[in-house]
């Protein structure tokens, strides 16, 4: 299924939020529409790959990643976030990302949910962006395999992702729970839970260098530096 550009983003969005979840995908295929004709316009190229996951009453219940091909990525907790949190992952790993989608001829009429029955884990959504549109599958659980690792590589992104914006929440509201922030990071890298982790490192040398912080934290930040940057080697 593919959408044009619409030129009524902010309204759409608006409209979709009031009528709930349920449209939350629609939000943000409007608003992955509006970004790329802006890019266009810009002359920047507009291909993307977005993962959207819901699910009510986990924390967060709603992610959306979109990682351009030259690694450039965006991380929203909201379908109507207009403000994401910017970062970049390896071009290696934006590849990756892309050739699992082209095996799947992008999700144009993929259909990737398993006929198992299982429980309730999550509605997720790949989308595929291009100057033409996009296109989109959703499921709760999958067996095909480019959709089970292209699930997993985004899970471990966000991951991360919550880990930054954790960090970065506790190092201005909460300075005592910043341990027991880094000893969930430290578990998460030691289960190769996360994505990317050498994203971690200039908040961690934040915490290393600021002696307003507990001794403990910054041991445990400068520990974690030193991981991180082994698991890189």
């Amino acid at each position: 299924m593919r959408y044009g550009v619409p030129r009524l983003a902010e309204s759409a969005i608006r409209q979709s939020r009031m009528l709930g979840w349920k449209f939350s995908i629609l939000a943000i295929s409007v608003l992955l529409g509006a970004n790329a004709w802006a890019s266009q316009q810009r002359g920047e190229d507009v291909v993307s790959i977005t993962f959207v996951k819901e699910f009510p009453n986990s924390k967060p219940d709603y992610i959306a990643i979109q990682i351009r091909r030259d690694g450039r990525a965006e991380y929203r907790t909201a379908p109507d976030d207009e403000k994401p949190f910017s970062f970049v992952v390896p071009e290696e790993t934006a590849a990756e990302i892309f050739s699992m989608a082209a095996k799947m001829n992008q999700f144009q009429g993929a259909n990737l949910e398993s006929k198992r029955r299982v429980a309730s884990l999550g509605k997720k959504t790949l989308i595929y962006q291009d100057e033409k549109g996009n296109s989109q599958a959703s499921f709760n659980h999958t067996e095909v395999p480019e959709a089970m690792a292209l699930t997993e590589m985004f899970e471990k992104i966000s991951q991360t992702q919550q880990h930054y914006l954790q960090l970065e929440y506790l190092m201005r509201f909460d300075r005592l729970g910043i341990v027991k922030e880094l000893l969930q990071v430290e578990m998460d890298l030691n289960q190769d839970r996360l994505g990317n982790p050498s994203q971690l490192i200039p908040i961690l040398d934040k915490i290393r260098t600021n002696d307003s912080f507990m001794q403990v934290a910054q041991g445990r930040a400068a520990q974690l530096i030193e991981k991180i940057q082994s698991k890189d080697q």
